[in-house]
């Protein structure tokens, strides 16, 4: 699954918590995808949990907010989310707890 975070408005931090909050709203509504939605979910809470969101903010200021660029949140092949943009993928650290 591969999610593109808009953040032209927000920062990054702010945007994932809008998707999710966006996405629990819809699992809610007749007809809704509720396995897709089950799996968006789950990997914005998971990157929510995992990534530092101010030294993102503070080390890539396009993920501060303000900015056109296109970002994208998905798994890596083992099971971590990452972001890209840019050519840059961001990982979370190592040793961060979820």
């Amino acid at each position: 699954m591969k999610i593109e975070l808009d953040l032209k408005r927000h920062c990054i931090e702010t945007e994932m918590k809008r998707r999710t909050n966006a996405a629990i709203s819809g699992y809610f509504m007749v007809g809704s995808e509720k396995i897709d939605l089950e799996n968006e979910i789950t990997l914005l809470q998971q990157a929510l949990r995992a990534f530092d969101f101010p030294e993102l903010r503070n080390r890539w200021p396009v993920l501060a907010g303000g900015s056109g660029t296109r970002v994208s949140l998905s798994l890596d092949a083992t099971g971590q989310p990452n972001l890209r943009f840019e050519g840059t993928c961001i990982t979370p650290p190592a040793n961060q707890k979820e």
